[in-house]
């Protein structure tokens, strides 16, 4: 497309230059009546004009008369623009001032003009104009409006730089139009001008050419014709080489004092927001106000869009310096505009834009498969916390077929972005041979993790995160690099590296893949120098063998740990245990809750402290916490120099009031606090920052929210503010000879505008010809003399140079704190771990009693009594909850038991039960207090629950297919140590079916694993075949109370010994409101069922009467199994004896048996002795 030319035939390109050449050139005469004529049709066309059209004008143009400036309106009309000083009448009355601070690259500026102060119709809104695909036009085909815009509304004679000065005459001259038409009448030229300028929209297209129905497109990009490129205007140029770059990103452009949007940004800024839809610079524009963005910004992102942010680099007067000696075309000469970041919902970093205090992640994940036969997959996988630069990585070997590992660790993080290579599975992949990656994608046997992810773990993937999850598919290697390419790119930002890092290139190649992913994507957000060069890499393990209780997804999810199915967070565990003062002590405590201690010691410490903070000293450290700011995000954004200066003070206030109480706490309690508070008072490092206080006046600070440091504090500083003293110097002295020149001493300065330092002399005082006159009124005059000219132009440079500086200076300040950064996050995690311990100290009392400390014990015991469940208790209901006693554990006497076989009545409240066991278990490994009379456990390893029925559509798995999938884990990973708790397991089959699979779980978590556990079910069978053959499963039931007449049945709650008669389902059924003829027959066929099994029972009894002597089943399979446990390799592990599985850890997880030497002989041995009604014998 070629560019327009005015009736000049000058190209709109090079009209500025010829109309300044022209002002200066055309006779006064000819400019007067120039200026009358168009004085006359400005204010005809300010009559049509829309006040907040007039509001929103920042674009400006030339008229086809090339001797006077002009300005385009938002109706295309091209009206005067400022008129010179000289030609000024004397009173001044139509003076109008510039503002550097408005943006218009292409021409000079011009004065905002009169105000319409009338109402307006409302310009069409989109529902009436048809655009098409691209949003890039639109028709008004079969509409209302088609006859106004086709007929006398429509502008004749217009083109791309705007009417001629005689069309726009003819129209003003022709009948009054309604504001209403004169709207559509311009949205009719601009559609017309633009429909071949942006017809390439039409068709949108990515960077290979791919539209989006094509297999391998690239949302990201946009391709634009090269005819299109050169018919671009030189910020139409600017605004498209970055838009190009982000076409699914709504870009907020800087102009001026506005941010505004173009093209489709515009589009959805009117359809999402209502925001009002203009013209400017040949596009679709919608505008924000500099002042709000943060808040539009926000809106944005919580509808779920991405957003680009661009920035002026400079002011008006620094590109005027800039420009001074350059050969560059003043047309091309744009402010200078850089993308300075890309905002997501996963990498927020603003404190304006984070709406919570917990961590926000965003994932990078790649996988590979293993050589051996198992086809197991290992993982890559890193993740950041943006608002702390908090970087983390792990890599996740021989995971099981259902991504056990995988699910866990989501569960834990909740990922709020997953970045992942393009080319496997998921969103954004193409199919394999299709996608144009298929040239540099990894087959699987390269196992780089350059071979993009497969089906079954994406199916992990989206059946584990948050349906809220933004899927990110980058190219593998060009954006998601690879090891290789991230040892590279990681030398620019590190030498020598940090530990965590090295310690990846050097073993786990995999997890350094997953950070070269992580940082590529960060740095097309603009936020890799900034969070990387911090240098906080560590390793996390998302299942801490040893050092802590393992909570799985599944866990985390059936005990509502963190969220609830029906309220959210309310309800949860974490919400009972959310009492931290500060936002980082939060973060802290949300971890300590997915890894609760896995050590006797460790947890008698943390309950130690936790007592000690429920005494007096409590409240004066929450008195201390109250009202200290996130000071671990505000390390981050200072690191980053992009910290507000009220956050900066917030910070050192922070910090010394944080010494302050650590200083209190180590003079009043000294070596009588307990032995972890001794230890983080001693941690707590001493601070060296009053030197950054006396740097600069804390007073402006304040009040102003400025950083001026003091005089000789910067030498920068003082070097611009000596230019400008030296400036005011000369402007008093200038001042003084001029009173005395001109012998009148009311001579002052007068501040007008931008136009500084005028001599405001009374009138009747005869100045120079050389003094040029500025403005007037009726009694005084105002003038710039040459030299004050000059030096009015100086200080204003002066001015911008200490600007300038001031910025620079805070960014030094900064760097300076930087320095301070190691020691500043070890005092603040000092602190966290204080507001954490205060946290459960709050938790404990708000339990309500009986609550109680537990004792922790090494006997492999859990017993509770009078124990409630701690979230119900404090919710609806609270006051009427029954509490029960529980005991498990190897403990000699009558009542020992690993594993309880609980049966009752359906809503008898046997799932309530299980949940309120867990979590007490959970609430004293973490160190608070329990919700009991009284409370004894051993720490467990692993928690195992498979609670309630539900499907996984998504991922192809039916409520029964989860169930065995969860049990599965359960009985390959469980150990000697664990607590498995297992709800009506196999209801989602057959009754027989069922039964049996019950069965074999059962037996093998008594007869192979020897945990403790709860088993709730419904098949009665059950105890009639197992508990005659082990002696430490117990029988124990809900109690309740049933009128059979009526059909009802009342819940007592009650744990008791023995098995529940019935489930009473036909009771229940009554209760839901089943119709009783329905209820009434159901009972019926139940009761010839039963009395059918009975008449099977005795004719089995009668049949075996004869084969006492044989073994029973359960006993044959334990012998069967003892030999072929026998035949195994023994563990290469010397050290491995009885807490290993058979065979060893590695060898058992290859074979897919878990099984322990200690269950399998002490069952053989109790069930032995059982058989015999004799003392139990040793058999090893």
């Amino acid at each position: 497309m070629t560019q327009s030319n005015n009736n000049n035939g000058t190209p709109k390109s090079s009209r500025a230059q010829t109309s300044l050449l022209n002002f200066f050139t055309t006779p006064k005469k000819a400019k007067a009546a120039e200026r009358d004529s168009q004085e006359a049709l400005l204010e005809q066309a300010d009559a049509f004009m829309d006040q907040d059209m007039l509001e929103e004008v920042e674009n400006m143009e030339k008229l086809a008369t090339p001797s006077v400036r002009k300005r385009k309106t938002t109706m295309d009309m091209e009206v005067d623009d400022e008129i010179k000083p000289s030609t000024l009448p004397r009173n001044g009355k139509n003076r109008r001032c510039i503002d550097d601070d408005s943006d218009y690259e292409d021409q000079p500026q011009s004065p905002t003009p009169a105000r319409v102060n009338r109402k307006v119709a409302k310009a069409p809104t989109l529902g009436q104009l048809r655009f098409n695909a691209a949003g890039s036009s639109f028709t008004s085909d079969n509409d209302p409006l088609a006859a106004s815009l086709n007929g006398n509304a429509r502008l004749q004679g217009s083109s791309s730089s705007g009417l001629s000065s005689q069309s726009l005459s003819q129209q003003l001259q022709s009948p009054p139009r309604t504001p209403t038409d004169a709207k559509r009448a311009r949205a009719s030229a601009f559609a017309k001008k633009n429909e071949e300028r942006y017809s390439w929209l039409e068709d949108v297209r990515d960077a290979q050419g791919l539209r989006p129905t094509e297999a391998g497109y690239d949302k990201r990009t946009l391709l634009i014709p090269q005819s299109a490129w050169k018919a671009f205007s030189p910020f139409e140029r600017q605004y498209w080489e970055i838009k190009s770059r982000h076409w699914d990103t709504v870009v907020f452009f800087k102009k001026g004092k506005f941010y505004e949007l173009y093209e489709n940004d515009a589009t959805i800024a009117h359809q999402e927001f209502d925001l009002k839809m203009t013209d400017r610079v040949n596009m679709r524009m919608a505008g924000v106000p500099e002042s709000s963005f943060d808040n539009w910004v926000a809106q944005f992102v919580a509808r779920g869009y991405r957003v680009a942010r661009v920035d002026q680099m400079e002011s008006r007067l620094a590109k005027e310096m800039r420009e001074r000696g350059s050969s560059a075309k003043k047309g091309d000469n744009l402010v200078i505009r850089e993308l300075t970041g890309v905002i997501t919902a996963g990498t927020l970093v603003d404190p304006a834009l984070l709406t919570q205090d917990l961590a926000t992640y965003c994932l990078a994940l790649v996988e590979q498969t293993q050589d051996d036969d198992s086809g197991n997959p290992t993982f890559g996988v890193a993740f950041v916390d943006t608002a702390t630069a908090q970087f983390n990585m792990c890599t996740v070997p021989d995971d099981d077929g259902d991504r056990s590992y995988l699910e866990t660790l989501l569960a834990q993080l909740n990922p709020r972005e997953v970045l992942y290579v393009r080319g496997g599975a998921g969103p954004g992949s193409a199919s394999r041979g299709r996608s144009v990656d298929d040239a540099v994608l990894s087959s699987p046997d390269a196992r780089d993790g350059m071979a993009g992810i497969s089906q079954a773990t994406w199916r992990a993937l989206k059946n584990t995160c948050a349906p809220t999850t933004d899927w990110i598919a980058l190219a593998p290697r060009s954006e998601f690099w690879d090891a290789h390419t991230a040892r590279r790119e990681i030398d620019q930002y590190f030498s020598p590296w940090p530990a965590a890092l090295q310690r990846a290139a050097d073993t786990q190649p995999l997890a350094l893949t997953a950070v070269g992913g992580l940082l590529s994507y960060l740095r097309t957000l603009k936020l890799d120098k900034d969070l990387a060069t911090l240098g906080n890499f560590e390793f996390y393990s998302p299942v801490q063998h040893g050092s802590s209780l393992v909570l799985d997804g599944p866990s985390l999810a059936n005990l509502d740990v963190f969220e609830t199915e029906s309220a959210g967070a309310n309800g949860s565990l974490f919400s009972l245990l959310d009492h931290a003062r500060t936002p980082f002590g939060r973060r802290l405590l949300r971890r300590w809750v997915c890894h609760p201690l896995g050590h006797a010691d460790a947890i008698n410490a943390r309950m130690d402290a936790v007592e000690f903070c429920m005494g007096d000293a409590g409240n004066e450290i929450a008195a201390a916490l109250a009202r200290m700011p996130d000071l671990e995000r505000i390390l981050s954004r200072v690191h980053a120099g992009r910290c507000k200066v009220a956050d900066f003070l917030a910070l050192l206030s922070g910090l010394d009031a944080a010494a302050g109480f650590i200083a209190q706490m180590r003079s009043t309690y000294g070596a009588s606090a307990p032995g972890r508070i001794q230890a983080l008072v001693a941690l707590f490092p001493e601070l060296d920052i009053q030197e950054l206080r006396a740097a600069f006046d804390a007073n402006v600070a304040e009040t102003e929210g400025r950083l001026i440091p003091h005089a000789g504090s910067d030498e920068q500083y003082d070097e611009a503010l000596a230019a400008i003293n030296e400036v005011d110097a000369w402007l008093d002295q200038h001042l003084a000879d001029a009173r005395q020149r001109f012998g009148c001493a009311s001579i002052v300065y007068k501040h007008i505008g931008k136009e500084q330092y005028q001599l405001e002399v009374p009138a009747s005082v005869k100045m120079p010809d050389s003094y040029l006159q500025l403005s007037a009124t009726k009694s005084v005059r105002r003038y710039w003399s040459p030299e004050l000219r000059t030096k009015t132009k100086q200080r204003a440079e002066a001015l911008e140079t200490r600007a300038m500086v001031l910025d620079s200076y805070q960014t030094r300040l900064y760097a300076r704190f930087d320095r301070h950064y190691a020691t500043a996050m070890k005092a603040v995690s000092v602190v966290a771990e204080i507001d954490c311990l205060l946290a459960l100290a709050s938790a404990s009392y708000a339990m309500g009693a009986p609550a109680c400390r537990a004792k922790i014990v090494e006997s492999g015991t859990i017993e509770f009594e009078q124990l409630r469940h701690p979230c119900v208790a404090l919710g609806r209901g609270g006051s009427d909850f029954v509490a029960n006693d529980i005991k498990l554990g190897r403990r000699s006497g009558e009542d020992a038991a690993t594993m309880v076989l609980l049966t009752g009545p359906n809503m008898g409240g046997k799932s309530t039960l299980l949940r309120q066991i867990c979590l007490g278990v959970i609430l004293a490994q973490i160190g608070c207090y329990v919700p009991a009379q009284a409370a004894t456990i051993t720490p467990v390893d692993r928690l195992f629950t498979r609670i309630g029925a539900r499907d996984s559509l998504l991922a192809g798995r039916s409520t029964f297919m989860v169930e065995m999938a969860e049990t599965a884990a359960i009985v390959r990973h469980a150990t000697p140590r664990s607590l498995v708790v297992l709800d009506e397991l196999g209801r989602g089959t057959s009754t027989h079916d069922g039964e049996a699979v019950a069965f074999g779980v059962l037996h093998a978590l008594c007869a192979r694993l020897g945990c403790l556990g709860i088993f709730s079910t419904h098949y009665g069978l059950l105890a009639d075949s197992l508990l005659h053959a082990d002696t430490l499963l117990r029988p124990m039931h809900m109690a309740c109370a049933v009128d059979e007449e009526q059909h009802r049945v009342t819940f007592l709650y009650r744990l008791q010994h023995g098995v529940a008669s019935k489930s009473h389902g036909m009771n229940v059924a009554a209760m839901a409101g089943v119709p009783e003829q329905i209820v009434s027959r159901a009972s019926a066929i139940a009761e010839q069922f039963e009395q059918r099994l009975r008449q099977r029972r005795r004719a089995t009894e009668t049949a075996t009467a004869d084969a006492s002597q044989m073994l029973p089943l359960p006993l044959q399979s334990d012998f069967a199994n003892l030999l072929r446990m026998a035949a195994l390799p023994p563990s290469t592990d010397s050290t491995a004896g009885y807490e290993q599985p058979i065979g060893g850890a590695d060898a058992a997880r290859k074979a897919n048996e878990n099984q322990y030497w200690s269950c399998i002989i002490d069952h053989l041995r109790r069930t032995m002795a059982l058989r015999h009604n004799r003392p139990a014998v040793d058999l090893v």
